[in-house]
């Protein structure tokens, strides 16, 4: 049987989950996010998602849910030559960020990063349902707005690299301590 889409995310790390390998997967069509870590207080760790595929998230939902990555607590992170394949939306509801970037780091839902905290993205490629490639210079660097249609990116501090990379984290309550090696 093949299943044109889900209701929910495509797969959901939650709770306190330790040394996991995600590695080598094709998911589509998500009613929700397409990868994500909920680990609220739990303080997940040792998680690595290796060479995975996203592509139009939070279908089922849209203008409301769904991001090729979603995070919502954790303590240590690891993705490695993520692609990601997502439309922009042109009006988005108010509140929702759904296909806003590549990687949302929240703390809604209980999501805690705990001091020491790392998500470390290590190339990736990001690119809209036609295969063209998302830019910094096409989209907006992230100081607490979103605009419709423009991708968010952020540039890392200079001691975690200095690199522009499409993530955001729309809470300034907690620090997320994001590394960056250049896409893929």
């Amino acid at each position: 049987m093949v299943s044109k889409s889900s209701q929910a995310d495509g797969l959901n790390l939650h709770g306190y989950v330790r040394d996991a390998w995600i590695q080598n997967t094709l998911i589509e069509n998500t009613g929700d996010d397409t990868y994500a870590v909920w680990g609220a207080a739990l303080s997940p760790e040792n998680i690595t998602f290796s060479n995975n595929v996203a592509v139009n998230p939070g279908i089922l939902r849209p203008r409301w849910y769904g991001n090729c990555v979603a995070t919502y607590g954790l303590k240590n992170v690891v993705f490695q030559n993520l692609t990601c394949r997502a439309p922009t939306l042109r009006h988005p509801l108010p509140n929702y960020h759904p296909d806003t970037s590549m990687f949302i780091f929240y703390t809604s839902f209980g999501g805690i990063y705990p001091p020491g905290n790392r998500v470390t993205i290590e190339g990736f490629t990001f690119e809209d349902l036609e295969g063209e490639a998302y830019t910094p210079q096409n989209g907006v660097i992230w100081h607490g707005n979103l605009v419709p249609r423009k991708m968010a990116w952020t540039k890392t501090d200079e001691d975690k690299g200095g690199v522009v990379a499409p993530y955001y984290s729309p809470s300034t309550k907690q620090q997320v301590n994001v590394y960056v090696t250049d896409r893929t």
